[in-house]
């Protein structure tokens, strides 16, 4: 799930194939990335409607920017990266599983870490690549274990199936409200884990210390876990920090708290 940059250089060495996939801005990539890295924008994709028939749409047009890359390095492990963890690496990840591609990684500490094991930067070329919402695109092959819909959502009970909000104390007590939403709060049967709390430095924490922040947030280890921010990114990099502290069953509410927000019809705290 996540790689180190120490040990990505020693597979490399040793004749190892990765597709390294810089999620930062473009003109970032253009400037300095890691030698031979491709780009992809997977940050700026947000959807209004997680329905089946909506999470089935964002797979497609998931897979219209990452399955061209994938293809063009059939042999090679995606490694996604930005310039140090933060919430771009982990939804690009999230994106490859989403689609089946259950060996895709998170650079720890992306370029920053790269950068500290003495190895070069070049300018980034090739291929660029944009997730973007397009009724055109194909149907995908998908694992729908990774996301949860909007009745999942509501049909959470706050023990056997928990909603795990990712975003700022504020955002949680209803204290902060976002300019594009006309309602503040919380989805029930919430849990707080902020998502800065499972980083360190531009890394993970260490699957011990997550799994205590985790604990400490009242997430149950065997409940099914579906984790929202305000518009999905965040909400990955919790996602992934869970997985990596063993917990089996963790998903994204991926319309999060911007689309429950407009359902007046939906209950907040």
């Amino acid at each position: 799930m996540i790689i180190k940059a120490s040990a990505l250089r020693l597979r490399q060495s040793r004749g190892e194939h990765f597709l390294l996939i810089d999620v930062r801005d473009v003109a970032e990539w253009q400037a300095n990335t890691l030698p031979g890295a491709q780009h992809c924008n997977v940050y700026d994709y947000f959807i209004a409607d997680s329905t089946p028939a909506g999470l089935a749409a964002m797979a497609a047009d998931a897979a219209a920017a990452l399955q061209p890359l994938f293809d063009h390095y059939p042999a090679a492990t995606p490694v996604f990266f930005e310039q140090q963890v933060g919430m771009r690496s982990p939804r690009g990840a999230w994106f490859a599983w989403l689609l089946g591609r259950d060996d895709a990684l998170i650079l720890d500490g992306g370029l920053d870490a790269w950068r500290e094991t003495g190895d070069d930067l070049q300018p980034g070329k090739g291929l660029s690549y944009t997730v973007t919402q397009n009724s055109e695109h194909d149907v995908a092959s998908w694992d729908s274990r990774w996301v949860s819909s909007r009745q999942q959502v509501i049909n959470a009970d706050g023990k056997t199936v928990i909603n795990v909000d990712a975003r700022r104390p504020s955002e949680f007590d209803g204290s902060f409200v976002h300019d594009c939403c006309h309602r503040a709060g919380r989805i029930p049967h919430s849990r707080l884990l902020f998502w800065e709390d499972v980083l360190e430095n531009g890394r993970f924490r260490t699957a011990v210390e997550i799994a205590q922040r985790a604990e400490a947030a009242g997430l149950a280890r065997g409940a099914q876990l579906q984790v929202y921010c305000h518009r999905g990114a965040r909400a990955a990099t919790v996602l992934a920090a869970l997985k990596l502290a063993g917990y089996p069953q963790v998903a994204i509410y991926v319309g999060s708290w911007h689309e429950w927000a407009e359902h007046d019809e939906l209950p907040i705290l």
